[in-house]
């Protein structure tokens, strides 16, 4: 049975990162069996994704390909800077030693995971892999959004009202694609817009890691069934893996 994680990095790994993991090869049966926002130190969560069995699919939002050359973040702007959606810079964090998906990268190719998402796009299943995304392009094509939704920065209502508008897209992209997930408790809680009206403080910032965590594990099982709706946006030197723009 094929797994696909999702994995909002921190860009420390003394932070939270939010984690997701799917399970199953079609709609009617995939399922959610871990959501949540934890800590986790690199070695080991490689060792913990490596030990999974059967066809495997990570899909992690954080640079997982590196080199000075790299100008993914660029020609993702050029696509998606009318919606407010340009990534942060790598080089930027790389700079100032910000290397946690650099490092995951190079822990999980040492344990036989493929970081090229070539021949995954070409539906090459016969490998394990890990890939980047960027949960805003996946939020402007798949939500078809005029604008990236505002949940990260801001006053306290700004974010709850972005979260909140985040889950019921959320909710449904999943009600369409994989409705078993919605049944998991923790999926539920994640998408109960009660859960944004109670949060405050490090609880926001804990159901956005949370839901930035979902959005890439469904990512992961959107590119394993239908690669064809995917594109990479970049080279070997960076990348990100987004969805094609959708038709109608």
């Amino acid at each position: 049975m094929p797994t696909f994680i999702g994995l909002d990095l921190a860009w420390k790994t003394s932070n939270e990162s939010g984690i997701c993991w799917l399970e199953g090869d079609s709609r009617e049966n995939l399922r959610c069996t871990r959501l949540e926002a934890a800590v986790g130190e690199t070695e080991s969560l490689a060792d913990e994704v490596a030990t999974v069995d059967g066809p495997l699919v990570v899909t992690i939002d954080a640079p997982v390909l590196y080199s000075p050359e790299r100008d993914a973040e660029r020609k993702v702007a050029k696509i998606f800077g009318r919606y407010k959606a340009s990534p942060h810079q790598a080089h930027y964090a790389v700079k100032r030693g910000y290397t946690a998906g650099i490092d995951l990268g190079k822990a999980l190719a040492r344990r036989g995971f493929e970081l090229n998402p070539g021949p995954l796009l070409e539906a090459d299943r016969s490998q394990r892999y890990a890939v980047e995304v960027f949960p805003h392009t996946i939020h402007v094509r798949l939500f078809r959004l005029k604008e990236r939704i505002l949940y990260k920065k801001g006053r306290v209502a700004q974010k709850r009202a972005g979260l909140e508008e985040y889950q019921g897209h959320l909710r449904a992209l999943f009600d369409r694609e994989a409705p078993c997930v919605l049944n998991h408790p923790d999926v539920e809680t994640a998408l109960d817009a009660e859960t944004v009206r109670n949060a405050k403080g490090k609880s926001i910032k804990r159901l956005d890691d949370t839901l930035d965590g979902l959005t890439c594990a469904l990512a992961a099982w959107l590119i394993w069934k239908e690669p064809e709706r995917w594109e990479m946006i970049g080279d070997s030197n960076g990348y990100i893996v987004a969805p094609r723009p959708q038709d109608g």
